[in-house]
């Protein structure tokens, strides 16, 4: 999560841009939010979600390789 001041140039979804920038639908988006994967911020009733926020979860998600070939089956 980043702090107040790296904010500045962080850039602030809704959830239509977020499920756009995570190229999933609006109903994921609403049921990582309902699991509490994916962080997020209240404005009224709107759902917002700071970029650095969606690629932290999208960091989370990520597997890295180990440098070996898949062996055969």
């Amino acid at each position: 999560m980043t702090t107040a001041s790296n904010r500045a140039a962080d850039r602030l979804h809704d959830i239509d841009s977020a499920a756009a920038y995570l190229r999933c639908g609006r109903r994921l988006v609403y049921r990582l939010v309902a699991e509490r994967r994916l962080t997020h911020t209240k404005a009224g009733r709107s759902l917002r979600f700071w970029q650095s926020d969606l690629d932290a979860y999208l960091d989370a998600g990520t597997v890295r390789s180990t440098g070996q070939s898949p062996t055969a089956v």
